[in-house]
This record gives C-alpha cells, sequence and structure tokens, in this order.
C-alpha cells in the first residue's frame, strides 16, 4: 500500500507531461497546410484567346512561294507550349496545308509572349495558336462594279483572301439586268439553307490526311449548286468536299428584288478528332 502511495505523483506528473506535448506539437493536416496553401502547377492549359492578351512580340509568317503560286490558303493550328519566361519551348502540328505549315512553325517559334503568373509566381502554359495564310485580291478586280444586292440583312460584301473577281461584281447580265453576280464566302455562308457534312475518305482517314478544301462554286436562282471546282486541297479529300457541297441548298439572293445566279467561294474542313 505504502508503494502504490508513493508511484501516484510521479504518475500524475507523467499524464501532464504527456498532455502538454500533445497540446503543443501541431497535426499532421496542420503540418502540411502551409505547403499545400503554396502549392502551384507546374503547368496549366490557357485559351487561344487569353493568351493572345499575353503577346509581346509577334513575328509574321513569309507566304511560301509554292503556295503562292498554286493559290493555296488556309489555317495552320499548332500545339504550344510557353515557358515561364515566355520563349515558344515546343511546337505540334493540329492541323494545316502541308506546304503553310513550315512558315507558321518558324513565324510562332521566334514569338515572345508575358509569362503567365499563378498565385504570383509563373508557370510554363500550353495552349493552340492559329496562323491564317491568306491571298489579297488582283489589283485588277479591285475596280469591279459592287452592286447593293440583299437577303434578309445580309449584304453584299467585299471578298477577303479569295482570288478571282471582288465580291459583288457583276459577272454575267443580260437586257433584263445582272444574271449572275460573285459574293464573298462569308456572306454566302449566310445564305446556307441546308449543309450536308462530308464523310472522311477511308484512305485520307488511315493516312491521317487533315486540311482544308477549298472551291469555287456556282449557285443557281433557286439556291442549288450547280457547279464546283477544286481551287486548292489535298487530293484524297477534295472529291468527299465536291460531294457534300453539291447536296448544299441556299437561300435565293436577290438583286433589285430579283434572283441572280451566285459565284462563291467554299471551303470545307477536315480535321481528325484526336489530332
Amino acid at each position: 500500500m505504502a508503494n502504490t502511495r508513493g508511484l501516484a505523483p510521479a504518475v500524475a506528473l507523467i499524464v501532464l507531461f504527456a498532455a502538454g506535448w500533445l497540446e503543443a506539437r501541431p497535426s499532421q493536416d496542420q503540418a502540411s497546410a502551409p505547403a499545400q496553401a503554396s502549392a502551384v502547377p507546374q503547368r496549366i492549359r490557357v485559351s487561344q484567346k487569353v493568351e493572345e492578351g499575353l503577346i509581346a512580340k509577334k513575328v509574321q509568317p513569309q507566304y511560301p512561294q509554292q503556295a503562292r503560286e498554286q493559290h493555296i490558303q488556309g489555317t495552320v493550328v499548332l500545339k504550344a507550349q510557353i515557358s515561364k519566361e515566355g520563349d515558344v519551348a515546343q511546337l505540334e502540328l493540329v492541323s494545316g496545308h502541308p506546304l503553310l505549315v513550315p512558315a507558321a512553325i518558324e513565324a510562332v517559334k521566334q514569338w515572345k509572349y508575358k509569362p503567365f503568373l499563378l498565385n504570383g509566381q509563373p508557370v510554363v502554359v500550353e495552349t493552340q495558336i492559329a496562323i491564317t495564310f491568306t491571298l489579297a485580291a488582283p489589283e485588277d478586280a479591285k475596280d469591279e462594279p459592287n452592286p447593293s444586292g440583299t437577303v434578309g440583312d445580309v449584304p453584299g460584301g467585299t471578298l477577303c483572301g479569295e482570288n478571282g473577281a471582288a465580291a459583288g461584281a457583276v459577272l454575267a447580265r443580260n437586257g433584263d439586268g445582272p444574271q449572275r453576280v460573285r459574293l464573298s464566302r462569308d456572306v454566302a455562308q449566310g445564305l446556307i439553307a441546308a449543309k450536308v457534312q462530308p464523310e472522311y475518305p477511308e484512305l485520307a482517314r488511315k493516312a491521317r490526311i487533315q486540311g482544308t478544301v477549298c472551291l469555287n462554286s456556282v449557285i443557281s436562282k433557286d439556291g442549288d449548286v450547280t457547279e464546283v471546282h477544286v481551287i486548292s486541297g489535298h487530293p484524297a479529300l477534295a472529291q468527299a468536299a465536291i460531294d457534300a457541297v453539291k447536296q448544299w441548298k441556299y437561300k435565293p439572293y436577290l438583286l433589285d428584288g430579283r434572283p441572280v445566279e451566285v459565284e462563291t467561294q467554299v471551303t470545307v474542313n477536315f480535321t481528325l478528332a484526336g489530332d
């Protein structure tokens, strides 16, 4: 009994010491909280529009001579990785015509961005970049007349990067007035009433061929596609584009209240998922 009474103060002292140590020791969650709060991702994905606002230096691509001679136009889409310092560190092709791709890559490699800050710290950015190659209309077509035809609130426009006569140019007429006019691609798109998507050619799919087919088309007074000719595009994709566009239906284009034939350009894009 005497020994038991002697141990009681010692046990009480040990219990008090242990309680104080546990109270003073931070929990595992508390200890890791500052580290978690200060953790910043090393790489993030940013939309094309947001990253465009951070461009500090932009180099325009040189139009490849061979592409110019063949009247090849289109957009090259690249997947880019921007370093913490704002340099273009990596580029991968998403889509685009083979004759335009090298020039696009060479230009974008020279771009410079402002660092993207996350919680005050610069991070690596992944984004997409689109480079558009457009040929100016011939000088001798710029003085063509521009009649004021309309359909609803869609006015005649100015061709942007399309070859041939200027938008609104009268291509054929008789005693009753213009019979055919040329419209810009954007204006003609506003007249589409029914649009058939092309079937991806199996050969092109297996070969991973992508790109844009540019077509010149004639639309009748009733809105039917009566003629289609290839301007540019990969041969493996061209026929599928033609077959689809021939099935499109347009609203009639009215000039001075009368329907007229329309000549315009149509672009059909072929893109494989996952690229």
